[in-house]
């Protein structure tokens, strides 16, 4: 028996040293890991889904997009145009017009403005509230920009590869970087300091130029391995400003690597959809939305998990597939942009609905002419009963005495004489509907009246710079406004 445990004994004993010895000739492995999100550790994957809220289909592939501070709209680029969406329903709410492809644009911080990259004729800086004229800042092919965190200074860049910092105010340029790697900038990115930037350069290798901006040098070259000139925004900074995220491949397969800013030192790198176009962090920072050619997934950072994948429908053999997207500013929801003209906007599980804003009865929103009258008729639609007997309750709210004076309005196209004519017959047919609705109500506090303005107060140019008609500014301009005056 007793040599039995000293047998036993020396097995043990031969066991450890054999053990301590494997583990002393493969020490762990300092290298950060490569993480597929569908099978990282931490958070679970989601069982609820992101949903579709709208989509609006434009005649033009779309090039860009942006979302305003306040939430309320977002603005999609095309060629020589581009549109506000109203954030709530999609609803089209003004047009803006350009001399060529609009590639990029941002609002500035405090929504004031929107600025505009042109695959020609520069960089220019648009009045949201449309009264000051745009300030063009220069010239040149593919620009790109980016505002500073506090709106005071513009980044701009394109071709030329170098990058130019302007005074947003007046439009002055107060510094100039410029690297020896000429090469053309695809995209740019200000870090939530102020302090950095970073350039994406389209290089063979893809490089990635982070700016110090007050020693006027680079401080780190980023390498994806990717092709930069067929995507969007392929590296962005973390809104805390501690992150940084770019889209690789290694070994030919597509990851998003995560990086500290500080030593620029890899965290991990995220198996993601091939063909990634663009990369958007939530405002807290907490998701990232990444946008690929035929997928938008959403990954949680801090425990790099996958959580959603949108439901889409894209066809491979047809040009609809992502290009752009962009958060909202209250994290819940994600605007994606389409090649084939689309523009969606989608819900996150958990999010609430984006509220229309209120309406103001003071000075009420135009009736659409569209929803009221066929084309080039003055008769209204059944289903127009509807929408004026809801209309008409909440103005009877607001105003039991009022002059309520009917304007309508069409779009450029036809004969002048016949726009005037018929956009004071179809505010005459809505003069007439009231008068029917206050006589069977019994109320004798309105004097109504009408006026036709035909097409000379467009409310949006509703043809292009090489004359072509754009439908959607065109269903803007034909409307019948409301003038009231209490008594």
């Amino acid at each position: 028996m007793k040599n039995r445990q000293i047998i036993l004994l020396l097995i043990l004993v031969f066991v450890l040293v054999l053990t301590s010895g494997c583990a002393a000739s493969n020490p762990e492995s300092t290298e950060k890991p490569v993480v597929k999100p569908t099978e990282a550790t931490g958070k679970p994957l989601a069982k609820e889904e992101p949903e579709l809220v709208w989509s609006h289909k434009h005649g033009e592939k779309l090039e860009s997009v942006a979302v305003s501070p306040d939430g309320e709209t977002l603005a999609v680029g095309e060629y020589l145009t581009a549109y506000i969406h109203r954030l709530a329903d999609g609803e089209v709410v003004d047009v803006l017009t350009f001399d060529h492809s609009v590639e990029d644009m941002e609002y500035s911080p405090d929504g004031t403005l929107l600025a505009a990259g042109l695959s020609v004729y520069g960089v220019s800086l648009h009045d949201v509230n449309g009264e000051t004229d745009p300030l063009q800042l220069h010239g040149g092919y593919n620009n790109r920009l980016c505002f500073s965190p506090d709106g005071e200074i513009i980044a701009t860049s394109n071709r030329n590869g170098d990058i130019w910092l302007w005074q947003v105010e007046d439009g002055e340029q107060i510094a100039s970087l410029e690297a020896e790697n000429k090469k053309h900038t695809t995209s740019l990115d200000y870090h939530p300091s102020g302090n950095l930037i970073a350039a994406a350069k389209w290089t063979d290798e893809g490089d990635i130029q982070i700016w110090d901006i007050a020693q006027a040098q680079i401080v780190h070259t980023l390498t994806l391995d990717v092709l930069l000139g067929s995507m969007e925004n392929p590296f962005v900074f973390s809104p805390d400003g501690e992150i940084m995220a770019g889209a690789v491949r290694v070994d030919r397969t597509p990851y998003v690597r995560l990086w500290t800013v500080d030593g620029a030192e890899t965290i991990a790198d995220l198996e993601v959809p091939k063909n990634v176009k663009d990369l958007a962090f939530s405002p807290d920072g907490s998701l990232l939305a990444v946008i690929s050619q035929q997928a938008v997934t959403v990954l949680d950072v801090a425990s790099q998990t996958l959580l959603y994948t949108f439901d889409q429908t894209i066809d491979p053999d047809v040009s609809d597939w992502n290009k752009e997207g962009a958060f909202t500013p209250d994290g819940g929801h994600v605007a994606v942009a389409r090649w084939d003209g689309t523009i969606e906007l989608w819900r996150l599980p958990g999010a609430d609905p984006i509220p229309l804003p209120p309406v103001d009865m003071r000075v009420p929103p135009p009736l659409p002419s569209d929803v009221l009258f066929d084309t080039g008729s003055a008769e209204l639609k059944e289903a127009a009963n509807a929408e004026l007997e809801s209309f008409a309750n909440e103005l009877y709210a607001s105003f039991t005495k009022a002059k309520i004076k009917f304007i309508g309005h069409t779009d450029s196209r036809g004969d002048a004489k016949n726009n005037l004519q018929l956009s004071l017959d179809r505010a005459t047919a809505i003069k007439k509907w009231f008068e029917t609705w206050a006589d069977e109500k019994e109320i004798d506090g309105w004097t109504l009246l009408v006026d036709g303005k035909g097409e000379t107060e467009l409310k949006a140019p509703d043809t292009n710079v090489k004359g072509t008609f754009l439908e959607d500014a065109g269903a803007l301009n034909r409307r019948v406004e409301i003038e009231i005056e209490p008594e």
